[in-house]
């Protein structure tokens, strides 16, 4: 055995000896004092230190030294830190060790006579955490001016670890001292995440934590764990079967699960892990391998709403862990009224709990456009995400208020909390209950200026809120994900069938489809990805469909095969120079001649559009306009190229706020010049959700848009509630100023006016 083996099984034998002897201490009939004192002097002994402190929180927030071994047993419930002072306050208020060979030299180093501390020079301070709070720290400290080991890192973390349990389970302090911890870990909490599900909810927290079982990693009989792996995917795919079977589910959960059908079968999934599998790992292990390379060809997708989908696959491995193990994949009982917390949360997950005691979900990792966002949406359940320090905090039962407006959560609220959210869900049951009403009231201003509200479309599954917006079509259909969620390129046959699916489900109202806007951070792996310094600006978009016409033309040929006898609305994304438009027309004319000389029925219609994305782009409208029937401006990639400031970086996301001059007499250019040419423009893009920018853009000249579902209620009540001459001229006095920020000016002259924001 290596010398290194040797030490680790040594450390590992050292620190099973000292908790047990830290356990017949707790065991042991003495005062609380003494406990902890002896406590102290194991730990000492453990670790070659001259001296053993430990410090606790008291409800002053300030660290008293509780017990001692080598600091001078007067400064004992004498020495007092206040937050933050101090190596033993950073400790604490950092929650992170902190290690350092020369103490006194450090900048953070607070003297404390009482305690004799003046011959030492090493020290090694621990935090003592629970329920994610600070409770105090654990400190070593040397005369030799030495650093500590990682190994003796290690141990004092494992002991501070159960130093903060016992802190917190009465075993070893008095009464008092208990009762003071108990209060500090259940005091009020309050996080700010994102909003995923508008809705106030109250209620008691409960966990949603799918277990991992422990498995081998390597097999002893190849044969075996291939037929393990083929018995679990079986019984994953029928608990798929059985819940889609449930004819009390509505339909937009069973959209969902149809997607998530798909990937349960996906032939590229299942043989990749059964590749691992021959290649000698168990089935645990294979399916872990496959699940972490999914994790990292997702992760280097920006795009929030196609790198949600490595969630739902993150899912449906957990869950076939489950079935290999042989436990129930089946969740836990909620209790009544439970918010439910999850670092992470699949949508058939979801649709397992008992929807009658569930009143709201806090999921770590999760955006607006995940599929359990979609179905919680459908179920009307309020969702915040964007954290995981809420998931340490809280404790089962614990009382939970969630806003999923403001993305806010209180754990253990205050009585005025409580009342004030409960206040809030009052006026929220009101308000949606007159947007509702309200989804037949033209969008017409008090002038009588119309503004037409379309609504974007990722999956089929959004294709419900359609009606139930009012919304007068899909102004933007994205169609890339079908070509990244599977294992080969979808053929002609396969597209046709989804695209007829959607103008179904339209009922006569248009719907514009964009074509696949790959290549760039969007790349399924059967495609061969190129390494781009600046993805968002390389090959993607009709760049790329025009290089790779097998992946453009068959997309064309199930757009007009779908879309027989109906009008079809085409659109071009990232398009940057004319010449792009003419090879991307060329290609969709040799379609169109393919299936006329085939003598099959055609659409009524075929109207073409372009993305206007790039200041290049919004250049050159006219000379685009001549060549298309319809303008789209892409809110998102326009802002982010005209203050060359990515989206998807966190640093630069609220640096430039669009509602600002520059921003807007840019998109009043836009405007002018496409009504100029006697084109129609849309604006497509998260934008428009934010009241405020929304009133901007009609401001400046838009009349058309296409939104987030959510947006559409409050925009026509907005549009309902503006005189837009009054409006337009408030805003065009300002696009030429300098540019400066105009969102609280703005907002003062809209409330004036009596504009509908909320």
């Amino acid at each position: 055995m290596s010398e290194r083996r040797k030490k680790a099984k040594a450390g590992e034998r050292g620190i099973s000896d000292l908790l047990r002897r830290m356990h017949d201490v707790v065991a042991a009939v003495a005062s609380a004092q003494e406990r902890l004192d002896k406590l102290t002097a194991a730990i000492a002994s453990h670790v070659d230190s001259d001296v053993c402190s430990i410090y606790l929180r008291q409800p002053s927030d300030e660290l008293e030294l509780y017990s001692t071994i080598g600091l001078n047993l007067e400064a004992v419930h004498k020495t007092r830190l206040k937050w933050g002072e101090g190596l033993v306050g950073v400790v604490a208020k950092s929650q992170q060790p902190l290690v350092t060979s020369e103490a006194p030299l450090h900048p953070n180093f607070a003297y404390r006579p009482e305690t004799g501390e003046d011959p030492l020079h090493s020290f090694l301070g621990v935090p003592l955490i629970r329920s994610g709070k600070s409770l105090g720290v654990l400190v070593l400290q040397n005369r030799a001016s030495r650093r500590y080991t990682d190994e003796e890192v290690g141990a004092a973390q494992a002991v501070a670890i159960l130093l903060a349990e016992i802190a917190a389970s009465g075993e070893l302090f008095d009464p008092h001292t208990t009762a003071e911890v108990g209060e500090m870990l259940h005091r009020p909490e309050w996080f700010a995440g994102q909003g995923v599900v508008p809705g106030v909810a109250f209620g008691r927290a409960a966990f949603h934590e799918p277990p991992t079982p422990k498995h081998k990693v390597f097999a002893r009989d190849a044969e075996l764990e291939a037929k393990r792996l083929e018995d679990g995917l079986s019984r994953l795919q029928a608990s798929v079967e059985a819940m889609l079977s449930n004819s009390a589910l509505e339909d937009a959960p069973r959209e969902v699960l149809e997607t998530y059908r798909l990937f349960a079968y996906d032939r590229g999934w299942n043989e990749r892990m059964r590749a691992a599998t021959r290649s000698g790992l168990t089935a645990e292990a294979a399916v872990e391998q496959v699940q972490l390379e999914n994790r990292a060809r997702m992760a280097q997708i920006k795009d929030p709403y196609l790198r949600e989908r490595m969630h739902d696959l993150d899912d449906l491995s957990n869950r076939l862990l489950r079935h290999l193990s042989g436990e129930s994949a089946a969740p836990a009982v909620l209790p009544d009224e439970a918010i439910l917390f999850a670092r992470t949360l699949g949508p058939a997950a979801l649709l397992e709990y008992d929807r009658g005691k569930l009143r709201g979900l806090i999921v770590g990792e999760a955006s607006a456009t995940s599929h359990v966002a979609i179905v919680a949406r459908s179920l009307g359940i309020p969702f915040v995400s964007g954290f995981v320090n809420a998931l340490s905090i809280a404790e089962e039962g614990d009382e939970v208020v969630i806003d999923g407006d403001l993305g806010e959560v209180h754990i253990r609220p205050t009585q005025e909390i409580a009342d004030s959210f409960r206040e809030k869900r009052a006026l929220q049951t009101q308000q949606k209950a007159a947007l509702a009403a309200e989804r037949e009231l033209p969008s017409v201003s008090r002038d009588g200026v119309s503004v037409d509200l379309l609504m974007n479309v990722g999956i089929p599954l959004d294709m419900a809120h359609l009606e139930s917006t009012g919304a007068l079509g899909v102004g933007l259909f994205r169609t890339e994900l079908q070509f990244l969620i599977g294992a080969q390129l979808p053929r002609a046959g396969v597209q046709q069938k989804l695209y007829g699916e959607i103008l179904e489900q339209a009922a006569g109202k248009p719907v514009v489809f964009r074509t696949a806007d790959l290549g760039g951070d969007k790349a399924a792996a059967y495609m061969q990805r190129r390494e781009e310094a600046n993805p968002a600006m390389g090959w993607r978009g009709m760049r790329m469909a025009v290089d790779r016409p097998g992946l453009f033309r068959p997309q064309m040929r199930a757009l007009i095969a779908a879309a027989a006898g109906k009008e079809l609305n085409v659109l071009f994304p990232m398009i940057t120079v004319a010449r792009e438009i003419d090879a991307a027309r060329a290609l969709l004319n040799r379609e169109i001649e393919f299936r006329k000389r085939r003598g099959r029925e055609m659409p009524s219609a075929i109207r073409l559009g372009v993305m206007i994305e790039t200041p290049a782009a919004a250049w050159r409208i006219g000379e685009f306009a001549d060549r298309v029937d319809f303008l789209s401006i892409g809110g998102n990639d326009l802002a982010q190229f005209y203050f060359a400031a990515d989206r998807d970086s966190e640093m630069m996301r609220r640096r430039y706020d669009p509602l600002e001059p520059g921003f807007l007499s840019f998109i009043a250019r836009i405007a002018g010049a496409a009504d100029a040419a006697g084109k129609p423009l849309t604006f497509c893009g998260e934008q428009s959700a934010d009241i405020l920018m929304a009133a901007a853009l009609v401001g400046v000249g838009v009349r058309r848009f296409s939104s987030p579902a959510s947006a559409i209620g409050p925009f026509r009540r907005l549009v309902r509630s503006l005189d837009i001459g009054e409006l337009s001229a408030w805003v065009r006095e300002r696009i030429d100023e300098p540019q400066r920020p105009l969102r609280g000016e703005f907002e003062k002259f809209l409330v004036s006016k009596g504009a509908a924001l909320s």
